[in-house]
């Protein structure tokens, strides 16, 4: 990215392309991860492979493995936040135990390596769940050596996404084509609602912070629904988005503010999900991933997409480009 002063200061984006702003290696930015506990240190998965900033991203965001392989998701062991997992959607999981100095595959026993999502047990960060796209579900239980399947009652197989509960790890979610699914049991068991989302696809899933039995689904079509009761039941948005949503984010300061990242930038919602509107970035054609850093005060949210990584503090209204940057 030919960058100066003036581009990296606050920018509002509106009116800016991705030609103005570049992009991580000339591609795009598909997932971000931060540090539980330094908000310093930022990961991104990038066109060029694992980005890190150990500044805030007011560094270069060099390339830390796993050239062109474009990691989809990023999870990093609480506990011990030196080890990380990374998934690819060619290559399967990989980990780091060194801060993403250095890689190993850790795909074992897992049979699609097209990865979209990863949880990771805040009690123990030798657990690790993996959505794939076509294989469900897989597990570890031994720091990545080993994977098996944890699919049973997981009838699509077809995962968009797959979270877990900030309070009961033994709970998640995972998105399908076929509406949301739920295990309450660390993934021995899945479970859909007939009555729910079935035969809508399920791009994204979003608790909010303040109350995880409040959760957001993204689906298509359909735009977004929320459910106050942990998925047993469904309302639609009163003013449905156009746009297709890929991520979905909660401000952890303000319960009821939702971000959506859609295939035309950002949109925020301030009543629970009932109507949105416009936050930038309408340039955008793919909003990957949004994420929020509570350790901020107020929190900010970071975009990963066709910019790249930008932030923004104060809901959308300016944003700036952080990186990662052309090298």
């Amino acid at each position: 990215m030919r960058s100066s002063s003036l581009a990296l200061a606050l920018t509002c984006l509106a009116g800016m392309s991705p030609a103005q702003m570049g992009s991580p290696g000339g591609g795009e930015t598909q997932s971000i991860a931060l540090h539980p506990t330094n908000r310093l240190i930022l990961y991104a998965g990038a066109a060029r492979g694992l980005c890190k900033t150990t500044s805030g991203g007011k560094d270069n965001w060099p390339a830390s493995g796993l050239e062109a392989l474009s990691p989809r998701a990023i999870v990093l062991d609480p506990v011990n936040p030196e080890v990380l997992y990374a998934g690819t959607y060619r290559m399967g999981v990989y980990k780091s135990s060194d801060g993403a100095r250095s890689w190993v595959r850790a795909s074992s026993g897992i049979t699609n390596a097209r990865i979209r999502g990863l949880v990771i047990d805040p009690r123990d960060g030798t657990t690790v769940y993996a959505g794939t796209d076509g294989g469900g579900v897989f597990k570890t239980v031994d720091g990545g050596r080993s994977w098996r399947a944890a699919n049973r009652g997981l009838i699509d197989k077809t995962l968009r996404c797959l979270v877990g509960d900030p309070e009961n790890p033994e709970v998640l979610y995972a998105g399908t084509w076929h509406g949301p699914y739920k295990s309450s049991d660390g993934g021995q068991s899945w479970s859909a609602d007939p009555n729910g989302l079935y035969d809508m696809d399920v791009q994204a899933i979003a608790f909010d912070p303040s109350n995880p039995r409040v959760l957001f689904v993204a689906t298509h079509p359909g735009g977004v629904f929320r459910s106050a009761d942990a998925g047993s039941s469904w309302s639609p948005s009163r003013i449905p988005l156009a746009q297709r949503v890929l991520t979905l984010a909660v401000d952890p300061s303000r319960s009821g503010h939702v971000y959506a990242g859609t295939t035309k930038g950002v949109f925020r919602s301030t009543d629970g999900g009932d109507s949105f509107e416009p936050a930038g970035l309408q340039w955008s054609n793919r909003t990957w991933t949004l994420v929020f850093d509570a350790k901020t005060a107020p929190p900010t949210l970071y975009y990963g997409g066709e910019g790249g990584v930008l932030k923004t503090t104060n809901g959308g209204r300016w944003w700036d480009v952080t990186g990662p940057q052309r090298p």
